[in-house]
């Protein structure tokens, strides 16, 4: 699981039949403090929460929990957000 905040959104008129009920977001890592981290964006799906852009929120990168929250097999994708995050504490 990862933490990232959305930084943009992609808007497709012909997709996979599989994306249909998704949202296609950019996504970025960021660390503890909420600072962007390294130089790579990915492309997410939001299945159902209705991330925007700003929000911070939790990834999964892996094809198997993609499957499971878009009830399917036939989605090619790795990295889906599974959750929008209100706030969070950390301890040095």
């Amino acid at each position: 699981m990862l933490l990232c905040k959305v930084t943009g959104t992609v808007v497709a008129t012909r997709k996979q039949e599989a994306f249909r009920p998704a949202k296609l977001l950019v996504v970025h890592r960021v660390d503890a403090e909420g600072n962007l981290e390294g130089e790579q964006d990915m492309l997410a799906l939001d299945p159902r929460y209705g991330a925007g852009v700003g929000d911070y929120v939790l990834v999964a990168k892996e094809g198997a929990v993609v499957a499971q929250l878009m009830e399917t097999d036939g989605v090619s994708a790795n990295v889906i957000i599974i959750g929008v995050v209100d706030d969070w504490t950390y301890e040095v």
